[in-house]
């Protein structure tokens, strides 16, 4: 695999340009696998579909029609773009991290950028959806350049601040889709397993396939210490101190059922999801974009 297809969080954070870091990563991926996903879409048949009055009479197939009597017509795979909507958590809790690596907002947000960069090189319509209480930016899926460039800016201006209401966000933008597609959901996910359900639900019930990728920090993942510690929640601002034995018991066995939890409705509804942390290369992330696209279509 290409070296640059094991670009790590450290390696991006001196690339302040979000634009440049999701070029790096998808053309780094890319060049790291067999097949391109972007080579041979025009020319990768699937499937006949009925002529329509009106076409060229070129796109016939002839040969199809003198063995069968009916006029088809091949349908190829760049004719089977998707509309896909990304949905990025902008609160503060995603605004954490706990070294000089990324933080998980930052971490997320080059995701996304990624995300857009190669759907829409596969002429995909994709949209976005920055959120925290409430949805601060909807983009509608288009397929063009000038779309990847709006939603790069919304994602290099947006800040993590403020509560989360992950599974509220999600229920309104579900409401706002009116296609089948693809939905792409970046967060830590820290609402309660019921109304993120619900949201997720709404989506799947809008016939969304999803990604959810759960983004945790290290330290959110292994949580230890020896010294007592002074916390801080980021979206209320409150302020405890605790012992750091206690502290971990509770913290890793809480984070621990709350995925499993996430996990056990993403099976009930048929949804990928996946843990990253920020110290996660990026080109892995983006291979289950890859994969899941290809699935779909």
């Amino acid at each position: 695999m290409n070296t640059f297809s094991v670009l790590r969080p450290e390696h991006m954070l001196p690339v302040r340009n979000l634009s440049l870091r999701a070029k790096m990563i998808v053309e780094g991926t890319i060049a790291g696998l067999h097949k391109s996903p972007f080579h041979g879409f025009s020319s990768e048949f699937l499937e006949y579909r009925p002529y329509l009055n009106g076409e060229p009479a070129r796109k016939i197939d002839w040969r199809k029609y003198a063995k069968s009597d009916k006029s088809v017509v091949r349908l190829y795979e760049d004719e089977t773009n998707m509309g896909a909507h990304i949905l990025i958590d902008k609160s503060a809790s995603m605004g954490f991290g706990s070294s000089a690596s990324m933080t998980k907002f930052d971490y997320g947000r080059t995701l996304a950028a990624a995300f857009a960069w190669i759907l829409i090189r596969q002429k995909d319509a994709v949209g976005l959806a920055a959120f925290d209480e409430r949805i601060h930016c909807y983009l509608s899926p288009k397929s063009t350049n000038l779309q990847l460039k709006n939603i790069i800016s919304h994602l290099e201006t947006a800040a993590a601040q403020n509560q989360t209401k992950c599974g509220d966000a999600i229920n309104d933008v579900a409401a706002m889709i009116k296609r089948r597609g693809l939905c792409i959901v970046i967060s830590d996910f820290f609402d309660s397993p019921e109304n993120i359900a619900r949201g997720l639900r709404h989506l799947r019930f809008k016939r969304q396939d999803i990604l959810a990728i759960a983004v945790a920090d290290p330290m959110e993942l292994d949580f230890s210490g020896r010294s007592d510690f002074r916390l801080k929640d980021l979206e209320t601002g409150q302020m405890i101190t605790i012992d750091s034995q206690t502290a971990a018991k509770f913290f890793n066995q809480g984070f621990a059922s709350h995925h499993a939890e996430l996990k056990t409705i993403s099976r009930e509804l048929e949804i990928d999801f996946a843990v990253v942390t920020t110290a996660e290369p990026f080109h892995t992330s983006l291979m289950r974009v890859i994969e899941k696209r290809r699935r779909l279509f």
